[in-house]
Order: structure tokens, then sequence, then C-alpha cells
């Protein structure tokens, strides 16, 4: 099968298009017929070798967690789909796997693609919306009625934060570039924050969850900002968010406090199909910012890598 493909870690250089051999589904997974994939942060970082598991990878490596496809071959004890389903998913194996004609994946990790979704507009769903779903329901715990902060609002969690939210019946303030503002108006966003103008985290509105897509701020940056009991969520691991939610642990043993918490997508093929459900009640949508070819990845890393995208990177498979 074609498949772009590192040698080692370093820049968008390193992709190269070769054959390579087809997967096959073990027990409990199904191999998809992958029609689109997204380019996702933590596919640049890998590359990049920026992450600590990514040090431990088997080069030659395929990347990319998201899929949209058909299911082309089901493994031993898979009972929830059929050869020839539209499927989208996020990608279980360590590494990903996405920018390949073929991919094998859970079938717990996958579901139905959403019926009014072409196959390149599925692929941009997975792992972000998953993110900004548990994100806001799981570790923020937004409320109806509820008011919320989205910093990197225009990004690819962070357009799907703004619309989740509304959909979760909370108030949303989206923060993102001045060229933004107006997209993230249109997700639902009640108000914005030019970045480039003005400090959010001085803003005059106290929020119960401000959720950090960028990963430049931290629970003591947003305390003017934060109501009491409220959360910061961040999508960025590092010592600081586990020391600050430590010590907001404890603090909670007596009273009400601030608390910081880490959000890390699960694969779950239930949440996905919830996601679907509401792409397909036209309550939610995935923005596409540009669809590649897989012959040009390179390129689709450098538009992902500049941080200006507006929504996702697609990158188009067969």
């Amino acid at each position: 099968m074609r498949a772009a493909v590192i040698n080692g870690h370093g820049g968008s250089d390193r992709f190269e298009i070769r054959e390579v051999e087809r997967p096959s589904p073990g027990s409990g997974q199904i191999l998809v017929r992958v029609h689109a994939a997204s380019v996702n942060p933590i596919d640049w970082k890998t590359r990049r070798g920026g992450l600590f598991y990514s040090r431990g990878a088997r080069f030659p490596l395929i990347l990319g967690y998201d899929v949209a496809g058909e299911v082309e071959e089901i493994g031993p004890e898979v009972d929830r789909f059929q050869p020839g389903d539209p499927v989208y998913a996020y990608l279980d194996s360590s590494h990903g796997g996405a920018y390949a004609e073929y991919a094998v994946v859970g079938q717990g990790a996958a579901a139905r693609k959403p019926e009014r979704l072409s196959f390149e507009e599925a692929a941009a769903v997975p792992l972000a919306g998953l993110t900004a779903l548990q994100a806001l329901r799981d570790k923020g715990e937004l409320a109806e009625g509820e008011r919320l902060l989205v910093n990197g609002a225009s990004g690819g969690v962070g357009h799907f934060a703004v619309q989740i939210a509304k959909v979760l019946g909370a108030r949303v303030v989206g923060v993102s570039s001045g060229r933004n503002q107006e997209f993230v108006r249109e997700l639902g966003a009640e108000r914005t924050i030019d970045y480039e103008q003005e400090d959010f985290t001085q803003d005059e509105d106290t929020f119960d969850v401000v959720l950090d897509t960028v990963g430049n701020t931290s629970l003591r940056d947003c305390d003017f900002i934060l109501g009491e009991g409220g959360v910061f969520v961040t999508t960025l691991p590092g010592p600081l968010v586990f020391i600050q939610g430590a010590t907001a642990y404890v603090s909670s043993l007596f009273g009400p406090t601030r608390r910081a918490r880490l959000v890390v997508g699960k694969r779950k093929g239930d949440d996905l199909a919830l996601l679907a459900r509401w792409i397909d009640q036209g309550k939610i949508r995935p923005v596409l910012q540009e669809v590649y070819p897989l012959e040009e990845i390179r390129q689709a890393h450098e538009a992902s890598e500049s941080g200006h995208a507006r929504g996702k990177i697609v990158v188009r498979v067969g």
C-alpha cells in the first residue's frame, strides 16, 4: 500500500511516499481503507521528536491518528462493523498510522461516519472533537448556564469546544486572533477577545471553566478570571499542571477551590457516535482550512505547524 513515512525525527522534509506492507486486523480490530486523514499537533511534535514517548518510535514510521474511510476487513470477535461500513476513528496504535491507504483500529475506537459529512470532513473530527468533548464534559464538568472561556477558539480543538459548549447550554467567550473574531462568533461564541489587543487573563468577567487549547497559560495565570470552584483545563501536559492540580486537590479538602486538570483525548467509539449524532442534527460541524493530497503531506504539516490554522488541516488519501 502507499503511505507517507518518516525514517527519523526532524522537519517535514523527513516525509517520503513509498510502498509498504498492508496491515492485517487482529482480534477485535477492523481494517479501514482510508479515504482521508487529518493533521494534529501531536503528529508533527512526534515527527520532530519533541514528545517523550516518541523517542521509542520504530522507523520507518507512519504518523497520523485521525481516519475516515470504509471497513475493508474485520478481525475475529468484531461485532460492531461489517465490510463496506463507512467509519471514522481515532487510531489506537501508539504512533498512529493514518497517512496510508489502509489502517487498523480496535472496534471500540471507531464509529459510523456522520452521514452528512464527506470523508474529508469526517477525518477532521476524531482527535480534536473527542478532546473538546471530554475536556468540557468530563474534566471541566461544564453545566447548562455556566460560563466558559476558550483560549484558541479558532483552532482544531477550540472550534469544536465552542460548538460543543453551546450544545451543553453554556455561555461561551472565545479567544483568538483579530482575523478570526467573526469566525468564532459564527461558531456560537457570545463574545470574543482578540489576544493581539487584550490580555484575556485580566478580563472583567469570571468563568466557571477556562479551556486552554494553546498551552500558554496556567491556573495561576487565570486566577483572576476563574470563579470560586472553577476549573482550568489544559491540553498541554507538563509538570506545572500536575503541581497545580495536586495543590488544588489538597485545598479542596477544606472547601471549594479552583482546580487544574489536564485533558488527553480518550479513544471512545461511543463518544464518536455522540459527536456523529450532533453533527447529523446540525448542532456542530468541522471546519476545514485546506485539504492536501497525500503527496503534499509536507505542506500539510507546515500549515499546521504555523499555528494559524482555522479549524483543521486534512489529507486526502484515496
